[in-house]
């Protein structure tokens, strides 16, 4: 299989764009946010947005989950207005968003749940199945259904963090027929972890992921601190087989906004990249 990825690093005034919307699975524009959880939108990252107009945004897990929480099931009393938030930013910015997650209470249990808008309108959700043990301190449910949304011509599949350590997982997805699979994720720091280790866990994990459930795999990743512990920002992009693009290990506790364009067809996409820091 032919695949070509290009990685640009420019000015913003050297950036231009065109005003496409979703057409085809041949030409999508898809921006990845890795930022420190509750950030929100940072102010030069969403003129970029508006810039590069695209039609899918992509937050990391847990990513509304700021420092005034001392634990991710707490969160569950911003879930209102969060969810608000990003049905203005969908609304706002003309497009697609896979909204991170949230803790959302549903009668009483509650799951990490990842919600997906399109142009202010939220078109569903997917819930965590395989949670961390002793994820949320143990109060948080599974969900029980692998899911995938149909918005236009595009077919979007999503996981969840410690879901993609599951092949079971791929392959559910996979009779699914997604277009982009994207998993929003949080990566705990891995203290004198080589290099080679973590392509290798990538190529074990998201390129065998990829190929499993016959897509593209996004992975969007928080950096900075979660409930007072260290991230790792490990975001990437795989093409079955292959690791197409991912932020360098020495870049992995910054933040970063990478637009992207992934364009042929899909059994020979190309990818095309910018990354911006503040």
């Amino acid at each position: 299989m032919a695949l070509s990825s290009l990685l640009n690093y420019i000015d913003a005034d050297d950036f231009r764009c065109d005003q496409k919307r979703i057409r085809h699975i041949n030409h999508i524009k898809f921006a990845l946010i890795q930022d420190s959880p509750g950030s929100g939108i940072r102010g030069p990252y969403l003129q970029k947005l508006r810039e590069f107009d695209p039609d899918i945004i992509a937050f990391p897990e847990y990513y509304f989950v700021g420092p005034p929480f001392i634990n991710v099931t707490s969160s569950y009393v911003i879930h209102d207005e969060t969810l608000e938030r990003l049905q203005n930013w969908s609304r706002e910015l003309g497009c697609i968003i896979v909204g991170g997650t949230l803790v959302a209470d549903e009668g009483g249990r509650k799951f990490n749940r990842c919600y997906i808008f399109d142009r202010g309108r939220t078109v569903g959700h997917y819930d965590k199945i395989h949670l961390f043990r002793g994820e949320g301190q143990g109060l948080l449910s599974p969900g029980t259904e692998y899911r995938v949304f149909e918005i236009g011509s595009i077919r979007i599949g999503l996981l969840i963090c410690a879901d993609a350590l599951f092949p079971d997982s791929f392959r559910n997805i996979r009779g699914l027929k997604p277009d982009l699979l994207f998993i929003p994720n949080t990566s705990r720091f891995r203290e004198g972890e080589s290099v080679e280790t973590k392509f290798k866990r990538d190529m074990g994990i998201f390129a065998a992921g990829a190929s499993a459930a016959d897509t593209i795999v996004i992975k969007v990743s928080a950096s900075g601190i979660l409930t007072g512990r260290r991230l790792q920002g490990r975001s990437l992009i795989a093409f079955p087989g292959s690791v197409e693009w991912r932020i360098e290990p020495h870049n992995e506790d910054k933040s970063a906004l990478a637009l992207a364009t992934s364009s042929g067809e899909k059994t020979n996409p190309s990818l095309d990249i910018t990354v911006y820091r503040p």
